[in-house]
């Protein structure tokens, strides 16, 4: 390993050793040592968290022996405070610590849990709907609306519809159909029928039937959910159409087989965006609907297409993935290292690979409720 990359990996498994250093100081000492103030005040304000005198003084002792131990880095202590300072009864802040700092998984996957959790325990203010201006900037403002996950995105898809340039940056393709709809020279909204793919459990299936599925909570491939009830309602309006398709999923094979073409058919598409509802590269959100079939083994390098095959990528992820890194049973040397990594199934589950070996998964919270996730 290169010696200043072993530089950097002891520093940043050595957290809790840097902010003991860190209590010592002011956040003005540290950046008299080239560290930026506002990066040396959240490092004294972590370490004064971690060491100072506390309301669960055996669970923050525990907490930080088990953040040493476990060579976590500062970013990821950083990250674990700032969701665990939202829960302000008492205790609560240093209990969702521990439990954080416990945690496996990557400082991303730890972060996703943790909004979950602050949310489950009420922590984060709720955003409220309503329509925000912003002041004018190089002659230009901005507005913001925040409203309901169906009504946002079935505007999502008025807009999409009305776009005419697909080569446009989409920000820029999507205003003048916003405009157009406003002005009036639209046909409104569009009316939602869900040929977007809807993942539900035979077991939620079955009580959302018999109508005791209030608390059941499903997926779409538009990158939004719904509950059991508003299914029920769905169905009762005729928007998800005239037709059930039933997808069947093996837990580690992925999707069951169904044909040999060279075009993902109607039904392998509707299979793969069942198991991603959204992108699975890491950190992307565009919704399955507004993705494209990808072939995990290229087919170029006689990848076949078959449901294990075939996954959602959106346009971007689709383009920069690396169709020529390190594949297993490769019957040819790879003709470069991969840059960015490519998309492969482990464990039955779609993940990337990066070009150091990593497996990883998208966190989006959709993501987490595709079809391999409910078997």
């Amino acid at each position: 390993m290169d010696p200043l990359m072993k530089a950097f990996k002891l520093l940043t498994s050595n957290g809790i050793g840097f902010l003991r250093l860190c209590a010592e100081y002011s956040p003005y000492d540290l950046a008299d040592d080239g560290i930026e103030i506002s990066l040396a005040k959240n490092y004294t304000r972590l370490a004064s968290t971690l060491f100072s005198p506390c309301d669960s003084p055996r669970i923050q002792r525990e907490a930080v022996a088990l953040a040493e131990e476990r060579q976590l880095s500062v970013n990821h202590l950083l990250m674990i405070n700032k969701h665990a300072k939202k829960l302000k009864a008492r205790g609560a802040a240093w209990k969702l610590r521990a439990e954080l700092i416990a945690r496996e998984g990557s400082l991303e996957e730890v972060e996703a849990y943790a909004k979950k959790r602050v949310m489950d325990e009420g922590g984060d203010t709720k955003k409220k709907p309503g329509v925000r201006l912003g002041r004018v900037v190089d002659g230009l403002r901005t507005i913001s609306i925040t409203d309901t996950q169906r009504r946002i995105t079935d505007l999502e898809k008025t807009l999409d519809a009305a776009i005419k340039d697909d080569d446009q940056p989409r920000s820029e393709a999507l205003l003048e159909p916003f405009w157009n709809l406003v002005e009036g020279g639209g046909t409104g909204l569009i009316k939602p029928e869900y040929r977007t793919v809807i993942t539900i459990g035979l077991d939620d299936f079955a009580k959302v039937s018999c109508g005791k599925g209030e608390d059941v909570v499903v997926a779409l491939s538009d990158g939004t959910t719904m509950t059991g009830a508003e299914f029920i309602n769905a169905a009762m309006a005729g928007s998800l159409g005239d037709k059930l398709y039933v997808g069947l999923f093996h837990p580690t094979a992925g999707p069951v087989n169904l044909y040999e073409a060279r075009f993902a058919s109607e039904k392998l598409r509707t299979l793969a965006m069942a198991e991603n509802l959204v992108c699975p590269w890491p950190d992307c959100n565009v919704p399955a609907d507004r993705c494209q079939v990808h072939h995990i083994d290229a087919h170029k390098h006689g990848g076949h297409t078959k449901p294990s095959n075939l996954t959602m990528l959106c346009k971007y992820h689709n383009g920069v993935n690396d169709d020529d890194g390190p594949r297993k049973k490769r019957k040819r040397p790879s003709p470069g290292k991969p840059k960015r990594g490519r998309m492969r199934r482990h464990r039955g589950k779609v993940r990337l690979h990066t070009p150091g070996g990593k497996l990883v998964g998208n966190t989006h919270h959709v993501s987490s409720m595709g079809a391999m996730d409910l078997i």
